[in-house]
This record gives structure tokens, sequence and C-alpha cells, in this order.
């Protein structure tokens, strides 16, 4: 088995000294000659060595990874969000381990322990339940960035986009179209379900409208099915709906259709998120989009420039119109 080829082979191969070569490698912290760095360079690639990522781990106090924790990988909005977050990354030459919760507490904090024992650089968190507790993180020895929560008062950043707002949003646009009875399917917990409740009723509050029928369910496609299918059975009637998530408003509409409604001649629908799946909906869906992108970036940023600060950053909403809701193409 041959050995490994090590940073003095380099070095020699090269003609300087092993430190110019750890120069070259970690970009610094010492300038190098146009030159030299050639050198080493072409010395690296003749000799094929691999720098060893442990060693260096462990002398620069960075591994150069960080952990993220998700509640659903199979619904759209989390598998972009960890997409976008894994770009960022990449461009900052950061790798990501991603874990999958499953909307499961026990199993979200086992994975947030093996996380911290991986000496991974920070964490990003996206937590199961709502309003978890989340005080039990300040003893981790990473910093962490909690999406998707609001700010209390335990010293955790947070990143979030304007929940309330965007139910706001998508309510009033229901409104424009005419509609004076309108739904909600509603998130399953508190945090942000709550905040986009009451969007919705701050938007009805407004134009002087009573609250149309409320049902409950999962951020999933199950749960939006469920839940419109209780608000036909409540009685009261509605002629347009709001879905707290992309997943629930394509889950709502098969619902509707099965008890004779269609979207948008049957029941208006708009929804909250924003995901590449919505646009390909039949019909194509109304959606608040989240900024996506822009939160990503703002977490993996905050984790590598400036892990020790606690910030609280909130981003705005983008109302994107297609047909779920009445308009035309």
């Amino acid at each position: 088995m041959a050995m490994a080829v090590t940073r003095n082979e380099v070095a020699r191969e090269a003609g300087v000294s092993p430190a110019v070569v750890s120069y070259v490698l970690n970009d610094g912290p010492r300038p190098v000659s146009v030159a030299a760095r050639t050198r080493v360079l072409d010395a690296v690639a003749r000799l094929g060595y691999r720098p060893d990522g442990l060693a260096r781990s462990l002398r620069v106090g960075r591994t150069h990874t960080i952990g993220l924790v998700v509640p659903d990988a199979t619904n759209p909005f989390f598998a972009e969000l960890a997409r976008a977050i894994e770009d960022a990354a990449y461009r900052r030459r950061y790798a990501v381990l991603v874990c999958n919760s499953a909307d499961d507490l026990e199993r979200e904090r086992s994975y947030i322990e093996n996380l911290a024992e991986r000496r991974i650089d920070g964490l990003i968190l996206v937590s199961a339940v709502e309003d978890q507790d989340v005080s039990g993180l300040t003893g981790l020895s990473i910093p962490v960035v909690a999406l998707d929560r609001s700010p209390d008062e335990v010293p955790i950043s947070t990143i979030r986009t304007q929940n309330e707002h965007a139910a706001y949003i998508g309510t009033s646009h229901l409104i424009e179209h005419g509609h004076r009875e309108i739904g909600l399917i509603a998130g399953p917990g508190r945090g942000v379900s709550d905040d986009r409740a009451a969007g919705w009723r701050r938007a009805l509050a407004e134009h002087g409208l009573s609250e149309g029928p409320i049902a409950r369910g999962e951020f999933s496609f199950d749960g939006g099915h469920e839940a419109a299918r209780r608000l036909l059975e409540i009685g009261i009637p509605f002629t347009a709906a709001l879905a707290a998530s992309d997943v629930q408003a394509v889950g709502a509409a098969s619902a509707f259709r099965a008890g004779g409604l269609a979207v948008p001649n049957g029941v208006a629908l708009v929804s909250i998120d924003g995901t590449e799946a919505s646009a390909y909906m039949n019909p194509p869906l109304t959606t608040v989009a989240q900024a996506i992108g822009p939160m990503a970036d703002a977490a993996v940023q905050h984790l590598i420039d400036k892990p020790t600060e606690v910030i609280h950053w909130t981003f705005d909403n983008e109302l994107v119109v297609r047909e779920s809701c009445g308009c035309t193409p």
C-alpha cells in the first residue's frame, strides 16, 4: 500500500519551504509570489497530494462543516431551503450535514447532540416543534441559528420571514377579488402557525369581514387535504381559502375537487411559501413567497463570519400571482 504524500515532499518538489506550501493551500496567512504558488500547485498535482482535513481542522479550530436539521425533508419548502443553504455553504467552501427529524422532537435532539460531537462549526435548526424550548441549545459549544422562529428571551440567533404579514398579503388579495367569506387552513401548532392565522384575521378585520371557517392540519399534503375536508364539513360557507403552506394548498385542492369545488371557480385558493412546485400545480398556485435564498445566505454568512453574535433578522415576502386565486394568466 502506497504511503500518503506529505507536505514536506511537496515542498521539496516545488523548491519551497513547508510553510509556503501551507500558505498556498490555505490562502494565507502570508502572501506568496505567483511563481512560488504555481510551483506548489504543480507539485501538488504531480504528486497527488491531499491535505489532511482532520489535522488541519484541529490546527485552525474549524472543520468547515455546518449542521442542518429540518422537520420534513419531503416538504418542498424544506427541500429547497436545504438546497439553498448547501449552495451558500459551498460558495464559502463549507460542507453541510443534513438531518431530517421527521417531526420527531426526540429524534431532533439526538441529531443535534450527534452533530455537536462531530465538531461542526455551526448549526441551523428548523425545529419539529414551532414553540420548542431552545434554552438547552445555549449549552452547546457551537453557534446556532434557528430558522422559522420568532425571537424570545433565549439568546439564540433567529432568521425568519414576516409570517403574519405574509398571511395578511394573501388574504387581502382574496378580498380584492371580492371574496367576503374566506376560510383558513392553518398550521398545526403555535409560533409560525399562529402568526399566519393572525395575519388572516387582521386582513378580515380591517375590511369589516367576519372570520370564515378554520381548520388546522400538519404542514404536509395529507394535512392540507384533511383540513380542507373538515372545512367543508363545518358547514360555514366560504368562497375562498388561505392555506398556511404550499403543500397544504396542494392537498386542499384535491379535497375541494373531491367535494365538488374546483379551484378557482368553486373556491379561490392562496398559500404561503413560494416553492417551485407551486408553479406546476393545476391550476398554478398563487402564493406568498418567502425569501428562501436570502435567508439561507444570511444564516450561513452569520455562522461563518460572526458566530459569537446573536442576531434577529426578518425577511420580506412577495406575492406571486398565478391562477388559483382567480387571476387570469
